[in-house]
């Protein structure tokens, strides 16, 4: 979209090519780029954010970073850069700990749930490639547990309008699957969709 046009309400978008596409309104989706701030004296090593290891630590002594800007040597899955809530809410902590002399790594799971109108999702591990997804429930009904499998190791489940919260309900099935992402289980497609296997027996 190059632009919006009306008089005190928006009547229409325009390409880039110069489509006129006609409308009552206009949602903007804006993607995120770290802001990293100028650290003076220091170079921060950057790729997709401040580069830490696994004690959020940056390539400047005594320097650390966490939150959206940094992107993390995470014990399980690799360098990551996670945008949502439920690390923003751990990862300073995680920092000031390790400022405090811990040597404790920042190995949270990472989880996060969207509300969809009357829709509830929730989402453990962190899945930026996969060659299987694995459906227990029902996709024509839209409820459903998936797993993300890479190699056949679980690295990601999502729920949508089925498991609860991996966080806060302790036995639900996403916390089942929170638990085989930790643990890098390999219990097999067929186990995984197979509604009379009990997730937490995997």
């Amino acid at each position: 979209m190059a632009e919006v046009s009306g008089d005190e309400r928006v009547a229409a978008a325009v390409t880039a090519g110069g489509v006129r596409v006609p409308c009552d309104f206009v949602v903007a989706g804006i993607g995120i780029v770290p802001e990293v701030p100028a650290v003076t004296g220091a170079s921060l090593e950057q790729d997709n954010g401040i580069l830490t290891d696994e004690r959020c630590r940056t390539s400047v002594p005594d320097i650390y970073a966490a939150g959206d800007v940094a992107s993390q040597l995470h014990p399980l899955f690799g360098r990551v850069r996670v945008e949502h809530y439920n690390n923003a809410e751990k990862h300073g902590a995680a920092a000031a700990r390790s400022m405090l002399g811990s040597d404790a790594p920042y190995d949270y799971l990472h989880t996060f749930w969207s509300d969809q109108y009357e829709h509830k999702i929730e989402y453990a591990g962190h899945a930026t490639r996969w060659d299987d997804f694995v459906v227990r429930g029902s996709l024509d009904d839209g409820v459903l547990l998936g797993f993300y499998l890479s190699g056949g190791v679980v690295r990601a489940v999502v729920g949508l309008d089925r498991g609860g919260d991996p966080e806060l309900d302790r036995d639900s099935e996403m916390a089942a699957g929170a638990r085989l992402v930790a643990r890098r289980a390999t219990p097999g497609p067929g186990v995984l969709a197979d509604e009379r296997a009990d997730l937490w027996s995997l």
